[in-house]
């Protein structure tokens, strides 16, 4: 692995969510909600890729997700962008410092769900200070009245220098957090920016978040599943976070939700040879009756 030092100390409609929540209470499948997923495979060496999701005509976006796959562990995951104007999820990948990566695929995921958009569907968007500190956290917060759906984020600035520790939401489903930290010896100015995406849900609507931390130990790569969705729920939105003792020297990798849209999984790898233990927690947030 091509490795960088550590870190320099561092209308939801009235009535509808989702077409699998309608189709719970109805006895349905869930045959209108959707994950779309769309790769772009690089070639080795490649020093940055993208890829893009967009949700299907007549659904909207409520969670962005991706991640990457190979690169021999050289290719840092530095951008997982929701766009509400064009219902979009954009997701960037970048060869870390020095490395020149193998093959890889950078995997963009759209988190959509059927109908007009929602009642107070927007963006919130929490840029931090474009500056060299080297280890940035921002809260993203949803306005009163609304509550969370997904997130997302954004690294500005650091080409491949900066890389993820978590993108987590509150149990309350009120907020959320991105925190991300620099390379060591990279001391020009980045940002760090974090989504949510927020909405009024219906009433007898109900989110709930799932969360599963795996064994803490040197293993790596890691992957973490969650439990499934409580019954008659699916999921809108997903996150990952790093044990905050392995920040700057593990980096958050893949962040994800499966075709059923009721379970989330995230991925994380050490950045270079890292001994002490760690773990990886995944997070789902879930909406249904």
């Amino acid at each position: 692995m091509g490795h960088r030092s550590k870190l320099a100390r561092l209308g939801i409609a009235a009535g509808v969510l989702l077409a699998g929540v309608g189709a719970a209470i109805t006895g349905a499948a869930p045959a209108q909600a959707a994950v779309v997923n769309a790769t772009t495979a690089a070639a080795a060496g490649t020093v940055s890729a993208v890829a893009v999701a967009v949700c299907p005509a007549g659904e909207f976006l409520t969670g962005a997700a991706g991640g990457v796959n190979g690169g021999g562990g050289d290719v840092t995951l530095t951008d997982v962008i929701p766009d509400l104007a064009a219902q979009s999820v954009t997701v960037w990948g970048h060869s870390n410092p020095g490395a020149v990566p193998g093959a890889y695929d950078v995997v963009a995921t759209a988190i959509c769900a059927p109908g007009a958009v929602p009642a107070n569907y927007q963006l919130v968007v929490s840029p931090s200070a474009n500056n060299g500190d080297p280890i940035k956290n921002q809260a993203v917060t949803c306005p009163a009245g609304t509550s969370l759906l997904g997130m997302g984020a954004e690294l500005v600035g650091a080409d491949g220098q900066a890389f993820y520790q978590r993108i987590e939401p509150n149990p309350a489903l009120n907020a959320g957090a991105v925190t991300a930290g620099a390379s060591g010896g990279f001391a020009g100015p980045w940002q760090l920016i974090g989504y949510g995406i927020c909405a009024t849900p219906p009433a007898g609507l109900v989110g709930t978040l799932v969360s599963a931390t795996g064994p803490t130990n040197s293993a790596s790569p890691k992957a973490q599943l969650t439990a499934a969705c409580p019954a008659g729920a699916l999921t809108t939105g997903v996150g990952g976070t790093v044990d905050f003792s392995a920040t700057g020297n593990v980096l958050l990798s893949r962040i994800a939700v499966n075709a059923a849209q009721d379970t989330a999984a995230a991925g994380a790898v050490e950045d270079g040879p890292y001994l002490p233990t760690w773990n990886l927690t995944a997070h789902d947030i879930c909406w249904g009756p």
